[in-house]
Order: structure tokens, then C-alpha cells, then sequence
């Protein structure tokens, strides 16, 4: 993320960022049960294998969620599956704005607290989200991560 600049001008790197990702959040410390209307997945999604190895700290984060409290802050992320070896949690992120499902991940949980990533679903509706393919799901995504959950 771009600093802003200390000349006066503006930095539209930065101001494209929080316009995207809102302002750093910190994961929850109990899982976010979202009292809000969320929207569904349209029906114009994609579904692609996606394997990332998650440390016990990153399987916390990610299934504990976040809760936005304010404007700023652009995502509502929560999850679903019981955090049990061998069972499958789903980790959804919401647009905290419009309540419209924008990812989900798939997370198998292993041994230890850790975990394995193994799906993405993306929305791809241009009502939703604008050209969204996979690679700009995992950096949206990715983003949000480290913004909003670390």
C-alpha cells in the first residue's frame, strides 16, 4: 500500500486502495456471526483448485472473520463448517456495503489447528464486480487478507 505523499498532492494509489480494501482492520478474536441480510453468490460464478497451506494463526484469522464497525471498513468476512481435523470451513467475504458475496474459500482443517485452502469461488456477475477472473479473485482476495486480517 502507497504512503500518502507529504507534498500536499494526491495519491490516487492510495486512494484507489481504501476505496477497494477500507482501512486496516484486525482479525476478531471470536467468530463473526453476521447479524446483517447477506446476498448470495449469483448464479454467474466460477469455482477453481486453489492450494495454500494456512499455519493454525492464518486458519484463526480467516474462520474467526471480521465485523465491520464503521464506513470505512469495506468487508464483512465470516465463516461456516465446524473447525474439526478433516472437515471442510467455509471462509465467505462479503462487500460490507451492499451485502453481495464476492469470494468463498474452501479450507480443508488439519491436524494442529492448520489448514489447506483447496477451493476459490469467485462471483463473476458485472452487476457484482467488475472483470474478475482468477488470478484478479486470489490478488483481491490476497489483499483483503493482509488489510483486513492481519
Amino acid at each position: 500500500m502507497a504512503e500518502p505523499p507529504s507534498n500536499g498532492t494526491v495519491n490516487f494509489e492510495a486512494l484507489a486502495h481504501h476505496a477497494t480494501y477500507g482501512q486496516p482492520g484486525a482479525p476478531s478474536p471470536h467468530r463473526v456471526v453476521p447479524e446483517w441480510e447477506l446476498a448470495p453468490f449469483t448464479s454467474t460464478t466460477q469455482t477453481s483448485p486453489w492450494n495454500i497451506a494456512l499455519t493454525s494463526t492464518q486458519l484463526s484469522n480467516l474462520v474467526n472473520g471480521f465485523m465491520p464497525q464503521q464506513m470505512e471498513d469495506k468487508w464483512l468476512i465470516c465463516s461456516q463448517g465446524e473447525v474439526k481435523e478433516g472437515e471442510v470451513v467455509t471462509v465467505e467475504f462479503y462487500r460490507s456495503w451492499t451485502g453481495r458475496k464476492i469470494w468463498a474459500l474452501e479450507i480443508v482443517v488439519g491436524k494442529e489447528g492448520e489448514g489447506s485452502v483447496k477451493a476459490l469461488t469467485w462471483e463473476e456477475s458485472e452487476e457484482a464486480v467488475r472483470e474478475q477472473d482468477f488470478e484478479a479473485a486470489k490478488e483481491g482476495l490476497s489483499e483483503v487478507c493482509r488489510w483486513v486480517l492481519e
